[in-house]
């Protein structure tokens, strides 16, 4: 359920001439955010030379590529912002490891954003480079706009968009990022008590698999947050020309955050592993009743076994020492009668030292 299908590193956008490039039938989406003093404008580029254009008239640009397939693009957008080699291969590369790395002009971060997809954990990446006025962000297309409250930030505080700085705008990605783990968290808290809550009145096999989903989705969770963890700390406590003392604020705020998520994941794991414990004393408690019901019903059948038997063996009529009741006319009645007031009194027995009370 948790694990993610991981596709192959793209080792063609680094402008290797020996690889052989396909297209893909599927456009990258570009959005651009440029901001200035008095105006914050948005718009999807058709044309990447465009983007030539953009750096020199705006203080500060947001370019947002979604859909890492389309190689062109990618690569046309790397020599627009002269973006290095390896920083733009990492940027794209699907299962890459959350991280920070400074190059001369610019740094690039990659990060996990996740979601639920059809009850399916998914950690998408992302990819962050920015240097003194440019913010570029690549991501795969998600079901939903991820950086949907940065973009709403930016329409409520037009004239002050372009005072945010390339760092702050970097801050406020790294934020959304981050928050986007807390719904996903919430939903675990509610799938942990509904399983509590069928642990413990009708644990069956299939319980057990879905607490162990459950344990894969919340490692699936912890990989991804732990290193974007460290990358906070990097960012939020060391020196560096590209991030100045108030992004630096907001990033120690996300790196409290991720310290939170971590804790929370931490005491979700102790639940489910709890949850397996109690999965295994309610199957135990059952069997235990099973066998007390199958215990007190041989019980009650072996007097009875023994009646029948008794009264069932083949004995000569004309001895002394003849089986009573054998030529009685009701017999029969009598041996039923004794074997009636033998389970009735078995039975009240049972009753009255709480054997019975549990399942009547």
């Amino acid at each position: 359920m948790s694990q993610r299908k991981k596709k192959p590193r793209r080792k063609d956008v680094n402008f290797s001439q020996a690889v052989e490039v396909v297209e893909s039938s599927v456009r990258s989406t570009v959005r651009v955010t440029a901001c200035s003093v008095d105006a914050c404008h948005e718009r999807i580029v058709t044309n990447i030379k465009e983007l030539s254009v953009d750096i020199a008239q705006w203080p500060l640009l947001w370019v947002d590529v979604e859909g890492l397939d389309d190689v062109p693009t990618i690569r046309a957008i790397g020599k627009i912002f002269e973006i290095p080699h390896l920083a733009l291969e990492d940027a794209v590369t699907p299962d890459e490891r959350p991280k920070v790395d400074f190059f001369e002009n610019q740094a690039i971060i990659t990060v996990r954003m996740v979601r639920i997809d059809e009850g399916t954990i998914v950690t998408d990446p992302v990819g962050i480079i920015f240097g003194s006025r440019v913010v570029i962000t690549f991501r795969e297309r998600f079901t939903a706009d991820g950086f949907r409250v940065v973009r709403e930030r930016f329409r409520m505080h037009r004239p002050q968009a372009e005072r945010f700085g390339a760092d702050m705008l970097c801050s406020l990605l790294l934020d959304a990022a981050v928050d986007g783990y807390f719904p996903v968290l919430e939903q675990f808290g509610e799938r942990l008590e509904d399983l509590e809550e069928n642990a413990i009145n009708n644990p069956d096999r299939k319980l057990l698999s879905h607490i162990h989903d459950v344990r894969n989705d919340l490692m699936t969770l912890r990989r991804a947050l732990w290193p974007t963890r460290d990358l906070l700390h990097c960012l939020s406590r060391e020196s560096s020309v590209f991030v100045g003392d108030h992004a630096r604020a907001h990033l120690r705020d996300s790196y409290d955050h991720t310290m939170e998520l971590l804790d929370l994941m931490e005491s979700y794991r102790e639940i489910g592993s709890d949850l397996r414990d109690i999965y295994l004393a309610s199957i135990n408690s059952r069997m235990n009743d099973i066998m007390k019901v199958l215990a007190v019903v041989a019980t009650i059948f072996m007097p009875l076994t023994f009646i029948t038997g008794y009264f069932g063996m083949n004995f000569d009529r004309s001895s002394a020492w003849n089986m009573p009741l054998l030529g009685y006319s009701y017999g029969s009645i009598v041996a039923i009668a004794i074997m009636v007031l033998v389970t009735l009194s078995m039975s009240i027995f049972f009753w009255r030292r709480g054997w019975l009370r549990q399942w009547l």
